[in-house]
């Protein structure tokens, strides 16, 4: 099995399937994912705020030409750390 890096930023899983990780993964920290499958896209929760939600986006554009343009955003759960930067 692949040893996973816990670093902040953009991590290809494969099969077009990307994660957004935010070490320490402490309270307020929460990760998000990027599913992409053709031209769609499927954003997996947002982050705590605004700031930290526009990074995200912007790391995923430059990466993920899907990103351009979400299709679809799935919040988990109610909890700020996934819906407050919407």
């Amino acid at each position: 099995m692949a040893k996973w890096q816990f670093t902040k930023g953009l991590h290809d899983i494969g099969n077009g399937c990307w994660a957004w990780l935010q070490p320490n993964g402490g309270w307020g920290w929460s990760n998000a994912g990027l599913i992409t499958d053709g031209e769609a896209s499927l954003l997996v929760d947002t982050l705590f705020d605004l700031k930290l939600t526009g990074e995200m986006s912007d790391g995923m554009r430059q990466s993920v030409p899907q990103a351009a343009s979400i299709g679809v955003l799935v919040n988990t759960h109610a909890n700020g750390d996934h819906t407050f930067g919407k």
